[in-house]
């Protein structure tokens, strides 16, 4: 059986108050099985405060967890809040480990990382959750392919951080009283879990027409669409607004048609190179057909009950954890509350859980099962 405790605070001037709130109600000390983890989300200053270590050094278990500009859970809803959850259990093995520093590739790494995770374990792996740092060298999918290269494709749920800032600087990983941008922190679960998986992004009447090719590309780099460069390209059809300006960028949302296991896959433009090519939170292959999305704020919303209805049919359950692309606020006259407080409202008591907007999704696919990054996307972790 697995057990989840939440809490909340907004207290952010006061890191022995704030602290002292979540460990109230976490109460760490009568809820604790025999093996247990923390999840975080909570806004930038939290991070940087010696709120996190402080509660690291008094609760004495592995946390992980992302920066985020909106946050909730069964405790609370903010956007200057701190949001965490506490999963124990008796008859599963939680164990967490981060990576080194990611600057210089990623594969030792990774390895590294998965074989300290892996201390403690006895049977094989059900569930890896991660916490991947939003660094615009990397696109999401070189992570999740690293993932499933060290770990044989345990299934892999989790997200990157964000914040509000135009260039991501307070976007930070968070692992145990360590905070920063440029490493990988995982929780790896065996034993007694059954996690399922659910996403959604846009309803098919959102999913404008016209299609177009991406004609030149590296990596996460767009550089040209139908022969003509991306800044050319969105000139032409009204969508380039100045290279500056994230939020125009975030607001563009492609969709990938055609996909080798026919699941939708989207992704959004981050920022622009100096060059001018578009820079994308996951890879962008060539020759890929794509269409453009249209964000529509009922159907934000109304994607957001409908995912979260139907992962709580389950049955036998304890946890929730949910991440939703911050690109999904810009239908929300960048309200970036209205989704955590729908989260909120829909889930009242029915079950513990963890919300985050965040920079990126990881998240098994609907077809072919496979691990897989994402873009535009509410993703859904349930056991």
């Amino acid at each position: 059986m697995i057990k989840s405790f939440t809490a909340f605070t907004s207290e952010i001037d006061d890191v022995e108050l704030a602290v002292q709130e979540i460990v109230d109600k976490l109460d760490p000390e009568n809820n604790c099985l025999t093996s247990t983890v923390a999840i975080i989300t909570c806004y930038h200053e939290f991070a940087t405060s010696g709120v996190i270590a402080e509660l690291y050094n008094k609760m004495g278990f592995p946390i992980i967890g992302i920066t985020s500009t909106a946050t909730s859970s069964s405790g609370g809803c903010g956007q200057l809040g701190l949001s965490v959850m506490m999963i124990t259990s008796d008859d599963v093995v939680f164990t967490a480990a981060c990576s080194s520093s990611l600057k210089d590739g990623l594969r030792e790494p990774f390895e590294q990382m998965y074989k300290n995770a892996l201390v403690g374990h006895v049977e094989s792996p059900k569930l890896i959750i991660g916490n991947a740092p939003l660094m615009l060298n990397y696109a999401g999918d070189h992570y999740v392919e690293m993932m499933d290269i060290v770990s044989g494709g345990v299934p892999h749920f989790g997200a990157m951080p964000i914040d509000n800032s135009t260039d991501y600087s307070d976007s930070y990983v968070i692992f145990n009283d360590k905070v920063d941008r440029d490493f990988y922190a995982i929780i790896v679960a065996s034993g007694n879990i059954k996690p399922r998986f659910l996403y959604s992004s846009f309803s098919p009447e959102f999913i404008l027409n016209q299609s177009a090719i991406i004609t030149k590309s590296v990596g996460n780099l767009l550089m040209e669409i139908d022969g003509q460069p991306a800044v050319k390209y969105m000139d032409k059809i009204g969508l380039h607004e100045g290279r500056n300006d994230s939020e125009i960028l975030h607001s563009i949302p492609f969709i990938f048609e055609n996909t080798d296991d026919g699941d939708q896959i989207s992704r959004v433009l981050m920022s622009w190179s100096e060059d001018e090519y578009g820079i994308c939170g996951g890879l962008m292959p060539e020759g890929t057909l794509f269409s453009l999305g249209r964000w529509d704020k009922d159907d934000v919303l109304n994607t957001t009950v409908m995912t979260i209805e139907d992962i709580l049919k389950n049955e036998d359950i304890s946890t929730l954890l949910l991440y939703s692309c911050l690109a999904r606020s810009y239908a929300l006259d960048f309200d970036v509350m209205i989704e955590a407080e729908k989260v909120v409202e829909t889930i009242v008591d029915r079950i513990p859980f963890i919300y985050s907007n965040v920079g990126g999704e990881i998240c098994l696919t609907k077809n072919a099962g496979n691990n897989s990054f994402h873009n535009n996307t509410i993703i859904a972790c349930v056991f």
